[in-house]
């Protein structure tokens, strides 16, 4: 994903994930909150935390409504209201696994913006 700023990027890691799982517009909100003493860090946390609301509450992921990052004293901090659906029978979901921390990739490329890759294990 590129993106201007490391907020929207993130916020587009969402949306990639949604893609990856199958989720369509969500009509239900979660509010997800992560600390990671990194930016690569938190990518893999964010990504986990997203993996893990979809196990424990039976919710495909949407998109972020509502996504806030913050550089906090020893790491960072992102607070986000992700869209979700419940998983019904009319609704097919990609079961993944997780991510994989060593070919994640967070960093800022002069003229084109903030790039995150990861992988995630289906």
């Amino acid at each position: 994903m590129v993106a201007d700023s490391k907020q929207e990027a993130f916020k587009q890691v969402v949306e990639a994930f949604s893609e990856i799982v199958g989720g369509e517009a969500g009509n239900q909100v979660h509010t997800i909150k992560v600390e990671s003493e990194g930016l690569k860090p938190l990518l893999f946390d964010f990504l986990d935390e997203l993996i893990f609301l979809q196990d424990t509450e039976n919710v495909v992921v949407s998109y972020a409504d509502e996504l806030e990052l913050e550089r906090l004293e020893n790491g960072w901090r992102i607070e986000a209201d992700i869209k979700v659906d419940l998983i019904t029978s009319q609704v097919h979901v990609m079961d993944v696994k997780g991510p994989t921390y060593n070919e994640m990739k967070v960093s800022y490329e002069e003229g084109e913006g903030w790039v995150l890759e990861a992988v995630i294990d289906i």
